[in-house]
């Protein structure tokens, strides 16, 4: 192996160490996926397309914009589907991302994804108390709307994984 060829293996093993590390960003309530994306179109700019194309930049943004339709659609439907008012959906969506920004200050760098599971529930629960005026429900809709955020954030980071696989095949497959 010449010397420019491990240079070469070395940049994409960076490259793909510092993305699959930007997977753990969406745990964080972090946009992981766009970093991915935005390391690989600086890959590919760098290395003049020679094994990243617009191709694979194409399908890596649509699965990146298809993780954040799936992380607002599922995360509400979810709570929705389980009963929860509209005003408790809302609680749960304002919550989650106040308490994402408030937490992110406060509890670096876990504080942000801390903040938006808690938040989305007590934002829940408090809207929906002050709708219903019951415990009982009002705590249904703060825990609807907790697992509703996990499964949501669960996709939008298998969306950033299979980008990520993508990748991988793209800079470690044969030439």
């Amino acid at each position: 192996m010449t010397p420019e060829e491990m240079v070469n293996f070395a940049g994409r093993a960076a490259i793909l160490a510092f993305g699959g590390t930007s997977l753990l960003l969406n745990a964080l309530g972090l946009p992981g996926n766009w970093v991915l994306l935005a390391l690989t179109i600086g890959y590919a700019f760098l290395s003049h397309f020679e094994r990243v194309g617009w191709g694979t930049l194409g399908v890596m943004a649509g699965l990146a914009g298809l993780a954040e339709v799936l992380e607002l659609v599922v995360g509400l439907a979810w709570t929705a589907k389980r009963g929860v008012t509209r005003r408790g959906t809302l609680g749960a969506f304002l919550g989650g991302l106040l308490g994402a920004l408030v937490m992110a200050e406060l509890v670096p760098p876990l504080g942000a994804m801390l903040g938006a599971f808690g938040g989305t529930f007590v934002g829940a629960s408090l809207l929906e108390y002050t709708s219903e005026r019951k415990q009982d429900a009002a705590l249904r809709a703060g825990r609807a709307a907790f697992v509703g955020r996990i499964v949501a954030a669960s996709l939008k980071t298998l969306c950033g994984f299979w980008m990520w696989c993508l990748l991988v095949w793209r800079l470690l497959a044969p030439r």
